[in-house]
Protein backbone atom coordinates (compact mmCIF):
# COMPACT_ATOMS: atom_id res chain seq x y z
CA UNK A 1 0.00 0.00 0.00
CA UNK A 2 2.93 2.33 0.60
CA UNK A 3 3.59 2.35 -3.16
CA UNK A 4 0.22 3.81 -4.13
CA UNK A 5 0.26 7.38 -5.44
CA UNK A 6 -3.12 8.79 -4.45
CA UNK A 7 -2.54 11.90 -6.55
CA UNK A 8 -3.08 9.76 -9.66
CA UNK A 9 -6.58 8.64 -10.60
CA UNK A 10 -6.68 4.86 -11.23
CA UNK A 11 -8.72 5.36 -14.38
CA UNK A 12 -6.09 7.70 -15.86
CA UNK A 13 -2.98 5.60 -15.25
CA UNK A 14 -3.40 2.54 -13.09
CA UNK A 15 0.30 1.69 -13.16
CA UNK A 16 1.32 5.04 -11.69
CA UNK A 17 -1.58 4.89 -9.25
CA UNK A 18 -0.42 1.49 -7.96
CA UNK A 19 3.33 2.13 -8.13
CA UNK A 20 3.82 5.89 -8.28
CA UNK A 21 5.41 6.33 -4.85
CA UNK A 22 7.80 3.44 -5.53
CA UNK A 23 8.76 5.02 -8.87
CA UNK A 24 9.42 8.37 -7.16
CA UNK A 25 11.75 7.02 -4.50
CA UNK A 26 13.54 4.34 -6.56
CA UNK A 27 16.85 5.17 -8.23
CA UNK A 28 18.30 3.01 -11.00
CA UNK A 29 21.92 2.19 -10.08
CA UNK A 30 24.64 2.89 -12.63
CA UNK A 31 25.21 -0.84 -13.19
CA UNK A 32 21.55 -1.49 -14.08
CA UNK A 33 19.18 -0.48 -16.83
CA UNK A 34 16.00 -1.37 -14.95
CA UNK A 35 14.82 -2.22 -11.45
CA UNK A 36 11.63 -3.93 -10.36
CA UNK A 37 10.33 -6.37 -7.81
CA UNK A 38 12.21 -9.24 -9.41
CA UNK A 39 15.53 -7.38 -9.32
CA UNK A 40 14.99 -6.60 -5.63
CA UNK A 41 14.56 -10.32 -4.95
CA UNK A 42 17.65 -11.05 -7.07
CA UNK A 43 19.68 -8.48 -5.11
CA UNK A 44 18.69 -10.12 -1.84
CA UNK A 45 19.70 -13.52 -3.23
CA UNK A 46 23.03 -12.09 -4.40
CA UNK A 47 23.79 -10.80 -0.91
CA UNK A 48 22.96 -14.20 0.55
CA UNK A 49 25.16 -15.95 -2.01
CA UNK A 50 28.00 -13.56 -1.26
CA UNK A 51 27.84 -14.54 2.42
CA UNK A 52 27.50 -18.22 1.55
CA UNK A 53 30.35 -18.43 -0.96
CA UNK A 54 32.72 -16.39 1.18
CA UNK A 55 32.01 -18.73 4.06
CA UNK A 56 32.75 -21.77 1.90
CA UNK A 57 35.94 -20.16 0.58
CA UNK A 58 37.22 -19.37 4.07
CA UNK A 59 36.47 -22.89 5.35
CA UNK A 60 39.44 -24.39 3.42
CA UNK A 61 37.45 -27.30 1.94
CA UNK A 62 39.08 -30.59 0.97
CA UNK A 63 40.33 -31.10 -2.63
CA UNK A 64 37.94 -32.85 -5.01
CA UNK A 65 34.77 -31.70 -3.23
CA UNK A 66 32.08 -29.40 -4.54
CA UNK A 67 32.95 -26.98 -1.76
CA UNK A 68 36.55 -26.83 -2.95
CA UNK A 69 35.44 -26.26 -6.51
CA UNK A 70 33.20 -23.40 -5.41
CA UNK A 71 36.08 -21.87 -3.45
CA UNK A 72 38.60 -22.36 -6.27
CA UNK A 73 36.35 -20.78 -8.87
CA UNK A 74 35.62 -17.78 -6.67
CA UNK A 75 39.28 -17.20 -5.79
CA UNK A 76 40.35 -17.62 -9.41
CA UNK A 77 37.93 -14.98 -10.62
CA UNK A 78 38.77 -12.58 -7.79
CA UNK A 79 42.55 -12.95 -8.27
CA UNK A 80 42.87 -10.08 -10.73
CA UNK A 81 46.68 -10.11 -10.62
CA UNK A 82 46.79 -13.72 -11.80
CA UNK A 83 44.21 -12.99 -14.50
CA UNK A 84 46.35 -10.11 -15.76
CA UNK A 85 49.50 -12.24 -15.72
CA UNK A 86 47.94 -15.01 -17.78
CA UNK A 87 46.68 -12.68 -20.49
CA UNK A 88 45.12 -14.69 -23.33
CA UNK A 89 46.39 -18.07 -22.10
CA UNK A 90 42.91 -19.50 -21.55
CA UNK A 91 41.76 -18.75 -25.13
CA UNK A 92 45.07 -19.28 -26.94
CA UNK A 93 44.36 -22.91 -27.93
CA UNK A 94 41.06 -21.86 -29.52
CA UNK A 95 42.61 -18.83 -31.23
CA UNK A 96 45.42 -21.03 -32.56
CA UNK A 97 42.90 -23.46 -34.07
CA UNK A 98 41.16 -20.55 -35.80
CA UNK A 99 44.46 -19.13 -37.08
CA UNK A 100 45.34 -22.56 -38.52
CA UNK A 101 42.26 -22.66 -40.79
CA UNK A 102 43.40 -23.06 -44.39
CA UNK A 103 40.58 -24.91 -46.18
CA UNK A 104 36.77 -24.97 -46.12
CA UNK A 105 36.95 -28.33 -44.35
CA UNK A 106 39.15 -26.76 -41.68
CA UNK A 107 36.55 -24.01 -41.35
CA UNK A 108 33.73 -26.54 -41.01
CA UNK A 109 35.68 -28.33 -38.29
CA UNK A 110 36.13 -25.18 -36.21
CA UNK A 111 32.53 -24.08 -36.78
CA UNK A 112 31.31 -27.51 -35.68
CA UNK A 113 33.45 -27.43 -32.55
CA UNK A 114 31.73 -24.16 -31.56
CA UNK A 115 28.22 -25.65 -31.61
CA UNK A 116 26.51 -25.50 -28.22
CA UNK A 117 23.04 -26.23 -26.88
CA UNK A 118 22.51 -22.49 -26.37
CA UNK A 119 19.13 -21.70 -27.93
CA UNK A 120 15.60 -22.47 -26.77
CA UNK A 121 12.67 -21.91 -29.08
CA UNK A 122 9.81 -22.46 -26.64
CA UNK A 123 10.73 -22.38 -22.95
CA UNK A 124 12.92 -19.27 -22.90
CA UNK A 125 12.25 -18.13 -26.48
CA UNK A 126 15.97 -17.53 -26.97
CA UNK A 127 16.75 -17.51 -30.67
CA UNK A 128 20.13 -15.81 -30.50
CA UNK A 129 23.58 -17.36 -30.62
CA UNK A 130 26.85 -15.89 -31.90
CA UNK A 131 27.82 -19.38 -33.09
CA UNK A 132 26.99 -20.11 -36.71
CA UNK A 133 24.09 -22.31 -35.61
CA UNK A 134 22.25 -22.82 -32.37
CA UNK A 135 21.23 -26.18 -30.99
CA UNK A 136 18.10 -26.90 -28.99
CA UNK A 137 17.16 -30.32 -27.63
CA UNK A 138 13.47 -31.06 -27.06
CA UNK A 139 10.81 -33.70 -27.82
CA UNK A 140 10.54 -34.29 -31.55
CA UNK A 141 7.61 -33.11 -33.61
CA UNK A 142 7.15 -36.57 -35.14
CA UNK A 143 8.32 -38.60 -32.14
CA UNK A 144 7.45 -36.71 -28.95
CA UNK A 145 8.39 -39.71 -26.80
CA UNK A 146 12.06 -39.03 -27.60
CA UNK A 147 14.26 -35.97 -27.55
CA UNK A 148 15.65 -34.62 -30.79
CA UNK A 149 18.15 -31.93 -31.82
CA UNK A 150 16.83 -28.76 -33.45
CA UNK A 151 19.28 -26.74 -35.53
CA UNK A 152 18.68 -22.98 -35.51
CA UNK A 153 20.07 -19.91 -37.26
CA UNK A 154 22.95 -18.02 -35.65
CA UNK A 155 26.23 -16.25 -36.27
CA UNK A 156 25.44 -12.68 -35.17
CA UNK A 157 27.13 -10.62 -32.47
CA UNK A 158 24.24 -8.17 -32.15
CA UNK A 159 20.91 -9.33 -30.69
CA UNK A 160 18.97 -9.82 -33.94
CA UNK A 161 18.97 -9.21 -37.67
CA UNK A 162 17.19 -5.87 -37.17
CA UNK A 163 20.36 -4.38 -35.70
CA UNK A 164 22.01 -4.91 -39.11
CA UNK A 165 19.12 -4.21 -41.48
CA UNK A 166 17.32 -1.32 -39.78
CA UNK A 167 18.31 1.92 -41.53
CA UNK A 168 17.40 4.22 -38.62
CA UNK A 169 20.00 6.64 -37.28
CA UNK A 170 20.10 4.82 -33.95
CA UNK A 171 20.83 1.42 -35.50
CA UNK A 172 23.36 2.91 -37.91
CA UNK A 173 25.17 4.45 -34.96
CA UNK A 174 25.17 1.10 -33.14
CA UNK A 175 26.71 -0.60 -36.17
CA UNK A 176 29.43 2.04 -36.27
CA UNK A 177 30.11 1.52 -32.57
CA UNK A 178 30.14 -2.25 -33.07
CA UNK A 179 32.83 -1.91 -35.76
CA UNK A 180 34.83 0.34 -33.43
CA UNK A 181 34.44 -2.21 -30.64
CA UNK A 182 35.56 -5.05 -32.90
CA UNK A 183 38.64 -3.08 -33.96
CA UNK A 184 39.44 -2.37 -30.32
CA UNK A 185 39.22 -6.06 -29.39
CA UNK A 186 41.49 -7.03 -32.29
CA UNK A 187 43.92 -4.30 -31.25
CA UNK A 188 43.97 -5.50 -27.63
CA UNK A 189 44.66 -9.04 -28.84
CA UNK A 190 47.65 -7.84 -30.87
CA UNK A 191 46.11 -8.58 -34.27
CA UNK A 192 47.34 -6.75 -37.37
CA UNK A 193 45.07 -4.38 -39.29
CA UNK A 194 42.36 -4.25 -36.61
CA UNK A 195 40.11 -1.83 -38.52
CA UNK A 196 40.18 -3.95 -41.68
CA UNK A 197 39.38 -7.07 -39.67
CA UNK A 198 36.49 -5.31 -37.94
CA UNK A 199 35.08 -4.21 -41.30
CA UNK A 200 35.27 -7.77 -42.62
CA UNK A 201 33.37 -9.02 -39.58
CA UNK A 202 30.68 -6.37 -39.95
CA UNK A 203 30.22 -7.16 -43.65
CA UNK A 204 30.05 -10.91 -43.00
CA UNK A 205 27.58 -10.52 -40.15
CA UNK A 206 25.48 -8.23 -42.36
CA UNK A 207 25.41 -10.98 -44.98
CA UNK A 208 24.40 -13.50 -42.31
CA UNK A 209 21.67 -11.18 -41.00
CA UNK A 210 20.16 -10.98 -44.49
CA UNK A 211 19.70 -14.78 -44.43
CA UNK A 212 17.91 -14.83 -41.07
CA UNK A 213 14.20 -15.36 -40.65
CA UNK A 214 12.37 -12.68 -38.71
CA UNK A 215 11.49 -13.17 -35.07
CA UNK A 216 7.80 -13.46 -35.98
CA UNK A 217 8.51 -16.26 -38.46
CA UNK A 218 10.89 -17.95 -36.03
CA UNK A 219 8.18 -18.03 -33.39
CA UNK A 220 5.79 -19.79 -35.77
CA UNK A 221 6.33 -23.45 -34.86
CA UNK A 222 4.40 -24.59 -37.92
CA UNK A 223 7.35 -23.37 -40.01
CA UNK A 224 9.84 -25.24 -37.83
CA UNK A 225 8.69 -28.81 -38.45
CA UNK A 226 11.40 -29.69 -40.95
CA UNK A 227 13.04 -33.03 -40.28
CA UNK A 228 16.21 -33.61 -42.30
CA UNK A 229 18.25 -36.78 -42.31
CA UNK A 230 21.91 -36.05 -41.62
CA UNK A 231 22.73 -37.32 -45.10
CA UNK A 232 20.37 -34.75 -46.65
CA UNK A 233 22.17 -31.67 -45.37
CA UNK A 234 24.78 -31.63 -48.14
CA UNK A 235 21.98 -31.68 -50.72
CA UNK A 236 19.50 -29.39 -48.95
CA UNK A 237 22.07 -26.85 -47.76
CA UNK A 238 25.21 -27.10 -49.91
CA UNK A 239 28.35 -25.16 -49.06
CA UNK A 240 29.29 -26.27 -45.57
CA UNK A 241 31.14 -29.56 -45.19
CA UNK A 242 28.34 -31.05 -43.11
CA UNK A 243 29.96 -34.43 -42.32
CA UNK A 244 33.03 -32.60 -40.95
CA UNK A 245 30.82 -30.11 -39.09
CA UNK A 246 28.83 -32.84 -37.38
CA UNK A 247 31.99 -34.81 -36.54
CA UNK A 248 33.53 -31.78 -34.87
CA UNK A 249 30.28 -31.16 -32.97
CA UNK A 250 30.32 -34.78 -31.70
CA UNK A 251 27.08 -35.40 -33.59
CA UNK A 252 28.33 -37.75 -36.31
CA UNK A 253 26.10 -40.53 -34.98
CA UNK A 254 22.92 -38.43 -35.03
CA UNK A 255 20.70 -39.69 -37.84
CA UNK A 256 18.38 -36.69 -38.20
CA UNK A 257 17.81 -33.08 -37.12
CA UNK A 258 14.87 -30.72 -37.08
CA UNK A 259 15.81 -27.57 -38.99
CA UNK A 260 13.95 -24.67 -37.38
CA UNK A 261 14.71 -22.04 -40.03
CA UNK A 262 15.58 -23.97 -43.20
CA UNK A 263 16.02 -20.95 -45.49
CA UNK A 264 18.52 -19.41 -43.08
CA UNK A 265 20.42 -22.65 -42.53
CA UNK A 266 20.66 -23.15 -46.30
CA UNK A 267 21.82 -19.58 -46.95
CA UNK A 268 24.34 -19.59 -44.09
CA UNK A 269 25.79 -22.84 -45.39
CA UNK A 270 26.25 -21.20 -48.79
CA UNK A 271 28.06 -18.29 -47.12
CA UNK A 272 30.55 -20.72 -45.59
CA UNK A 273 31.56 -21.62 -49.13
CA UNK A 274 31.39 -18.15 -50.69
CA UNK A 275 32.62 -15.68 -48.07
CA UNK A 276 36.41 -15.28 -47.75
CA UNK A 277 38.01 -17.66 -45.26
CA UNK A 278 39.87 -14.75 -43.68
CA UNK A 279 36.54 -13.04 -42.93
CA UNK A 280 35.30 -16.19 -41.18
CA UNK A 281 38.53 -16.38 -39.20
CA UNK A 282 38.12 -12.78 -38.09
CA UNK A 283 34.51 -13.40 -37.09
CA UNK A 284 35.40 -16.50 -35.09
CA UNK A 285 38.28 -14.70 -33.38
CA UNK A 286 36.09 -11.77 -32.35
CA UNK A 287 33.38 -14.09 -31.03
CA UNK A 288 35.90 -15.93 -28.87
CA UNK A 289 37.31 -12.69 -27.49
CA UNK A 290 33.86 -11.29 -26.75
CA UNK A 291 32.60 -14.48 -25.13
CA UNK A 292 35.63 -14.87 -22.86
CA UNK A 293 36.28 -11.19 -22.18
CA UNK A 294 34.78 -11.32 -18.65
CA UNK A 295 37.50 -13.84 -17.68
CA UNK A 296 40.37 -12.11 -19.48
CA UNK A 297 42.47 -9.14 -18.34
CA UNK A 298 40.59 -6.00 -17.35
CA UNK A 299 41.19 -4.20 -20.65
CA UNK A 300 39.17 -6.87 -22.50
CA UNK A 301 36.35 -6.92 -19.96
CA UNK A 302 36.17 -3.13 -19.96
CA UNK A 303 36.07 -2.88 -23.75
CA UNK A 304 33.36 -5.53 -23.99
CA UNK A 305 31.27 -3.73 -21.37
CA UNK A 306 31.74 -0.37 -23.08
CA UNK A 307 29.90 -1.75 -26.09
CA UNK A 308 27.56 -4.48 -24.87
CA UNK A 309 26.89 -2.84 -21.52
CA UNK A 310 26.86 0.89 -22.26
CA UNK A 311 26.29 1.33 -26.00
CA UNK A 312 23.67 -1.42 -26.29
CA UNK A 313 21.83 -1.21 -22.96
CA UNK A 314 22.75 2.14 -21.39
CA UNK A 315 24.40 0.86 -18.20
CA UNK A 316 27.32 3.07 -17.22
CA UNK A 317 29.10 0.82 -14.73
CA UNK A 318 29.86 -2.87 -14.45
CA UNK A 319 28.60 -4.90 -11.54
CA UNK A 320 31.16 -5.16 -8.71
CA UNK A 321 33.63 -7.97 -9.33
CA UNK A 322 32.39 -10.06 -6.42
CA UNK A 323 28.88 -9.97 -7.90
CA UNK A 324 30.22 -11.07 -11.26
CA UNK A 325 32.02 -13.91 -9.48
CA UNK A 326 28.73 -14.97 -7.90
CA UNK A 327 27.04 -14.92 -11.30
CA UNK A 328 29.82 -17.11 -12.69
CA UNK A 329 29.39 -19.55 -9.80
CA UNK A 330 25.67 -19.82 -10.55
CA UNK A 331 26.33 -20.40 -14.23
CA UNK A 332 29.09 -22.97 -13.84
CA UNK A 333 28.39 -24.64 -10.50
CA UNK A 334 24.73 -23.82 -10.04
CA UNK A 335 23.73 -27.24 -8.70
CA UNK A 336 26.52 -27.31 -6.13
CA UNK A 337 25.91 -23.73 -4.99
CA UNK A 338 22.15 -24.28 -4.98
CA UNK A 339 22.47 -27.27 -2.65
CA UNK A 340 24.30 -25.15 -0.08
CA UNK A 341 21.96 -22.20 -0.60
CA UNK A 342 18.89 -24.35 0.05
CA UNK A 343 20.46 -25.80 3.18
CA UNK A 344 21.27 -22.35 4.58
CA UNK A 345 18.38 -20.16 3.44
CA UNK A 346 15.51 -22.49 2.56
CA UNK A 347 13.93 -23.41 5.88
CA UNK A 348 11.73 -26.48 6.39
CA UNK A 349 8.80 -24.10 6.82
CA UNK A 350 9.50 -22.40 3.50
CA UNK A 351 9.87 -25.78 1.81
CA UNK A 352 6.53 -26.92 3.24
CA UNK A 353 4.89 -23.77 1.85
CA UNK A 354 6.45 -24.35 -1.58
CA UNK A 355 5.38 -28.00 -1.59
CA UNK A 356 1.82 -27.01 -0.66
CA UNK A 357 1.77 -24.44 -3.46
CA UNK A 358 3.03 -27.01 -6.00
CA UNK A 359 0.50 -29.57 -4.74
CA UNK A 360 -2.34 -27.11 -5.20
CA UNK A 361 -1.17 -26.29 -8.73
CA UNK A 362 -0.93 -29.97 -9.67
CA UNK A 363 -4.40 -30.60 -8.29
CA UNK A 364 -5.79 -27.70 -10.34
CA UNK A 365 -4.02 -28.93 -13.48
CA UNK A 366 -5.34 -32.47 -12.87
CA UNK A 367 -8.93 -31.21 -12.62
CA UNK A 368 -8.45 -29.11 -15.74
CA UNK A 369 -7.08 -32.05 -17.74
CA UNK A 370 -9.94 -34.27 -16.65
CA UNK A 371 -12.47 -31.64 -17.75
CA UNK A 372 -11.00 -31.10 -21.22
CA UNK A 373 -13.37 -32.34 -23.93
CA UNK A 374 -11.31 -31.77 -27.07
CA UNK A 375 -8.39 -34.02 -26.14
CA UNK A 376 -8.35 -37.65 -27.32
CA UNK A 377 -8.76 -40.14 -24.42
CA UNK A 378 -5.37 -41.75 -24.99
CA UNK A 379 -3.62 -38.38 -25.07
CA UNK A 380 -5.50 -37.26 -21.96
CA UNK A 381 -4.37 -40.37 -20.06
CA UNK A 382 -0.77 -39.73 -21.12
CA UNK A 383 -1.00 -36.07 -20.10
CA UNK A 384 -2.31 -37.01 -16.66
CA UNK A 385 0.43 -39.62 -16.30
CA UNK A 386 3.05 -37.04 -17.22
CA UNK A 387 1.56 -34.60 -14.70
CA UNK A 388 1.89 -37.23 -11.98
CA UNK A 389 5.64 -37.24 -12.58
CA UNK A 390 5.88 -33.54 -11.70
CA UNK A 391 7.19 -33.21 -8.20
CA UNK A 392 9.29 -30.98 -6.02
CA UNK A 393 13.00 -31.79 -6.61
CA UNK A 394 14.71 -33.59 -3.75
CA UNK A 395 18.16 -34.24 -5.22
CA UNK A 396 20.74 -32.36 -7.25
CA UNK A 397 21.73 -33.45 -10.71
CA UNK A 398 25.11 -34.78 -11.78
CA UNK A 399 27.93 -32.37 -10.95
CA UNK A 400 29.89 -31.32 -14.04
CA UNK A 401 33.63 -31.82 -14.09
CA UNK A 402 34.40 -28.10 -14.19
CA UNK A 403 37.92 -26.97 -13.47
CA UNK A 404 39.45 -23.55 -13.02
CA UNK A 405 41.79 -24.43 -15.88
CA UNK A 406 38.85 -24.89 -18.23
CA UNK A 407 37.81 -21.25 -17.67
CA UNK A 408 40.93 -19.27 -16.81
CA UNK A 409 43.67 -21.43 -18.29
CA UNK A 410 46.09 -23.81 -16.55
CA UNK A 411 47.59 -23.03 -13.13
CA UNK A 412 45.76 -19.75 -12.78
CA UNK A 413 46.67 -19.59 -9.09
CA UNK A 414 48.67 -21.88 -6.84
CA UNK A 415 46.93 -24.38 -4.60
CA UNK A 416 43.77 -24.74 -6.66
CA UNK A 417 42.02 -28.04 -7.16
CA UNK A 418 41.41 -29.15 -10.74
CA UNK A 419 40.23 -32.66 -9.86
CA UNK A 420 36.80 -33.53 -11.25
CA UNK A 421 34.03 -33.90 -8.71
CA UNK A 422 32.44 -37.25 -8.09
CA UNK A 423 29.14 -37.89 -9.85
CA UNK A 424 25.79 -38.56 -8.30
CA UNK A 425 22.65 -39.85 -9.95
CA UNK A 426 18.98 -39.24 -9.44
CA UNK A 427 15.87 -41.17 -10.34
CA UNK A 428 13.95 -39.77 -13.30
CA UNK A 429 10.24 -40.37 -13.83
CA UNK A 430 9.56 -41.19 -17.48
CA UNK A 431 6.15 -40.71 -19.00
CA UNK A 432 4.94 -40.51 -22.56
CA UNK A 433 4.95 -36.91 -23.71
CA UNK A 434 2.66 -36.98 -26.72
CA UNK A 435 1.37 -33.66 -27.91
CA UNK A 436 -2.40 -33.19 -27.62
CA UNK A 437 -4.42 -34.53 -30.57
CA UNK A 438 -8.02 -33.75 -31.35
CA UNK A 439 -10.62 -36.49 -31.07
CA UNK A 440 -11.76 -37.99 -34.35
CA UNK A 441 -15.40 -38.06 -35.29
Amino acid sequence: MQNIDHSVRPGDDFFLYANGEWVKRTQIPADRVTVNGFSEVADRTTRQLDTLINGITQSKPAPGTDERRIADLYRAFMDVNAVEQHGLASVKPTLDRIAAIRTRSDLARVLGASLRADTDALNNTNFHTPNIFGLWVAPGFHDPDHYAPYLMQGGLSLPSRDYYLDASAHMSELRTKFAQHAAAMFRLAGASEPEARAQRVLELELAIAKTHMSLADSENIHKANNLWAAAEFSRNAPGLDWPEFFRAASLAGQKSFYVWQPTAITAESALVASAPIDAWKDLLTLHVLDEDAPYLPKRFADERFAFYGTALTGATAQRPRNQRAILLESQVLGEAVGKHYAAKYFSPEAKAEAEALVSNLLTAFHHRLQAITWMAPKTKREAIAKLSCSRYPSATRITSAVTTASIFGPTISPGMSNAPASSSTTTVCHASASRPTAKSG
